[in-house]
């Protein structure tokens, strides 16, 4: 069987998916890829989710798409902004989708099973950021909302910031890439033009960690999926990890001055909820329950947060299928 190396930014891959795209193809797929949806796509989708809908597909191409291409999650090699800027990543890809007709069949666009590749049998190479089940939002805003003031202490995709938009209440966030606290805010104006509504939301391009003075004493309510340490490198603006970064310096320079300054922005009994997940050897449910409590945080409970099982494809492997399971926890501290 042929095997293919292939060397980008430092990283190789030796595979026997091989298969050719011409240039035009290859442009074009790079081109399909990054297609908006319409914007009365998009509208059709904000009443929907107004009305008590929960899919934002539509939305989250139309936002952010570009911005979740270029993060890079820490047990791949590259981004998927990477494949398509290097057409023989891209070739992998598009090799995988002739491995299985069932999986991929052949009278789909190439695109939409290059995709699908992404989403099996990317796990090692590229693939795309996990979004937040707005479902989960819906219920914590619903169960927790104190005031009608609720922080996101790390903005995502922009699913947090919509779920609170569908159930009325403003929206304060911080973010420090600034490409996608742009997105948010253009997001924000075109759902509430969309339906009428007139609520607060105000989103700054920075880290948590960078006290506000203005939002002390002001949230009932504080929710959010912070970064897990080296999970996740979102490439744009001051992140909380770059290349380099270790647990120890996460932790003392973003995550306890974050936690701090949750405490002083909640009014009292409001409420700190944290959607968190061990990472590696690093025990960050334990230490998130530590840093809480010093900063005289009552613990209150769990919520469960069960994601849709993934399936991917390993290596080499095309008609094998493994699950992750991707249950995660949400702590709740009131103040």
């Amino acid at each position: 069987m042929n095997k293919k190396e292939i060397n980008y930014k430092g990283k190789k891959l030796i595979t026997s998916f091989v298969a050719e795209l011409s240039d035009d193809e290859f442009n074009q797929l790079r081109t399909d890829y990054y297609k908006k949806p319409s914007f009365k796509d998009v509208k059709n989708q904000f009443v929907k989710i107004y009305n008590g809908g929960t899919k934002n597909n539509d939305i989250t191409n139309y936002y952010v798409k570009d911005l979740m291409a270029k993060t890079l999650i820490y047990y791949n090699k590259w981004s998927i902004e990477d494949v398509f800027d290097y057409k023989p990543l891209l070739e992998f890809f598009y090799a995988r989708t002739l491995s299985n007709e069932k999986v991929f069949p052949p009278t789909y666009d190439k695109i939409k099973n290059i995709e699908t590749a992404f989403r099996l049998a990317g796990k090692g190479v590229a693939s795309k950021p996990s979004n937040f089940p707005m479902k989960t939002v819906d219920k914590i805003i619903n169960k927790y909302n104190k005031n009608n003031n609720y922080y996101d202490y790390s903005c995502g995709w922009g699913v947090r910031l919509t779920s609170a938009i569908k159930n009325k209440v403003n929206y304060f966030g911080t973010d420090p890439n600034y490409l996608l606290t742009e997105r948010l805010n253009q997001l924000a104006n075109d759902f509430m033009n969309t339906i009428g509504v007139n609520l607060n939301v105000d989103i700054k391009s920075q880290g948590s960690e960078i006290f506000v003075p203005e939002w002390e004493n002001k949230m009932g309510l504080s929710f959010s999926s912070p970064p897990y340490f080296n999970l996740e490198d979102y490439k744009v603006g001051k992140q909380s990890y770059t290349d380099g970064t270790t647990y120890d310096e996460w932790i003392n320079n973003y995550f306890k001055p974050t936690i701090a300054n949750i405490y002083k922005y909640l009014i009292n009994d409001g409420y700190f909820i944290i959607n968190i997940n061990n990472i590696g050897k690093n025990n960050l449910i334990k230490d998130t329950m530590d840093i809480a409590i010093s900063n005289n945080f009552k613990y209150l409970c769990n919520e469960q947060l069960v994601n849709i099982n993934r399936c991917f494809g390993a290596i080499g492997k095309p008609n094998e299928c493994g699950f992750n399971d991707n249950s995660e926890t949400i702590m709740v501290f009131t103040k």
